[in-house]
């Protein structure tokens, strides 16, 4: 029996998780203090539009690149590069210097960064995976998050209060750490990549990015995931912006218990990972699972916050466990569906819809924040709307299509 734990899987996996745990503090902490700085919705999405604009610019020439570059050095050289800049970042914020501006400039280059190696990974796992293993190894792929976020997020919402003055650069610091360890991991992956070979012309990138369009409007189901997606992370980003300044501000709710729920979320997730690895979905159930999980996400992360936190606690948890399943599902059926020379291209295609959404969700929902009283509940609950209507016009609507997707062997 072909084993899922062979040695390219292992460090690839297992690195992605160590490299994880560093980005899971700083990014908690990188929120919490620009918040803490500006007491601004405003000025906090700012900060994640910047993080996010260059993503989508960088999405016209990542796929190409990728499908026509190494995606093993691709990914080690990244976080070689991420280790040096995160020690430099380290030492700058050692001496006490932080400028929102430089901050938000410096969080926009590394969403160029970060486009480049999730492109690179996303379109790398599959090949790394045993025929026949790609339920059980994207149930694992899930976890690395989760894991790295239930563990880390309490510790560096606790490290900065206790060290307010040098916990924000030692955390930035621990990252680096992280992904030095991850970086020299990875240079240990030997795989024979399938990688675009045709020959590089003048606007080659363009053509190629106009391959990737094409094979949305010739596969309807994939375009429905994507413009489903879309609309989800339209409401995730809203989320985002509003709901840790929602506990920062409270009289009633804290930092840590916003920490906590992430926890919650993250130990739901992991539940879920390890479910799914243990136990396959019968293939024809599967887009009817999705549906239900789907509805049921959306409802929960709506009507968190007008909730006791105790219910908050167990909502978190729930949307973890359900959240991997909608994962789980959604990418081991596209990405093995999806042709392997074309999977950079797509995938690039794919994550510039998901940034159109989640840029259009922080615009206008920090603006409201900003420049209405309502409370920050109300309007996640109100950008819940989208999303829900998105389950009824896209998947609803294209069963057949969303189905010949979901309901395969994987």
């Amino acid at each position: 029996m072909t084993r899922l734990w062979n040695k390219n899987f292992s460090i690839l996996t297992i690195g992605s998780f160590v490299s994880a745990l560093g980005s899971a503090a700083a990014g908690v902490v990188f929120g919490v203090k620009i918040y803490e700085e500006t007491h601004s919705t405003l000025y906090l999405g700012l900060f994640i539009i910047a993080n996010i604009i260059p993503r989508l610019i960088a999405n016209f020439a990542v796929g190409p690149y990728v499908d026509r570059h190494s995606r093993i050095k691709t990914i080690f050289t990244l976080d070689f590069f991420s280790a040096a800049s995160f020690s430099l970042i380290a030492a700058v914020l050692a001496t006490g210097y932080f400028n929102i501006w430089v901050f938000t400039v410096v969080g926009a280059f590394f969403g160029i960064v970060d486009t480049l190696y999730q492109t690179a990974f996303m379109s790398l796992f599959p090949e790394v995976v045993p025929q026949g293993k790609h339920s059980q190894a994207y149930s694992i792929s899930s976890l690395i998050w989760p894991l790295s976020g239930a563990i880390m997020a309490p510790i560096a919402i606790w490290f900065k209060g206790a060290l307010p003055e040098s916990g924000f650069a030692l955390i930035m610091l621990f990252n680096a750490v992280t992904f030095l360890i991850a970086a020299f991991m990875e240079t240990k992956i030997h795989v024979e990549e399938t990688l675009n070979t045709s020959v590089v012309e003048a606007h080659r990138f363009r053509t190629d990015l106009k391959e990737g369009i094409a094979y949305y409007r010739k596969e309807r189901g994939i375009l429905g995931i994507g413009l489903l997606f879309m609309a989800f992370s339209f409401v995730y980003a809203v989320s985002d912006v509003l709901k840790m300044p929602f506990f920062f501000d409270s009289p009633t709710f804290t930092l840590n218990q916003f920490a906590l729920l992430i926890s919650f979320s993250s130990v739901g997730r992991i539940v879920g990972g390890v479910f799914h690895y243990l136990y396959v979905f019968k293939k024809e159930h599967k887009f009817l699972i999705a549906i239900s999980v789907y509805f049921t996400v959306e409802i929960l992360d709506a009507i968190m916050l007008l909730t006791p936190f105790w219910f908050m606690a167990l909502s978190s948890f729930l949307v973890g466990v359900l959240s991997v399943t909608s994962f789980n599902i959604r990418m081991a059926a596209t990405q093995t569906y999806i042709p392997s020379a074309k999977r950079g291209r797509v995938n690039a295609v794919q994550t510039l819809l998901w940034n159109m959404g989640a840029i259009a969700g922080t615009l206008i929902f920090s603006l409201l924040g900003e420049f209405t009283n309502i409370g920050y509940q109300w309007l996640i609950l109100a950008a819940a709307g989208v999303s829900i209507s998105a389950i009824f016009i896209f998947p609803l609507r294209m069963r057949k299509d969303f189905r010949d997707i979901y309901n395969v062997d994987v």
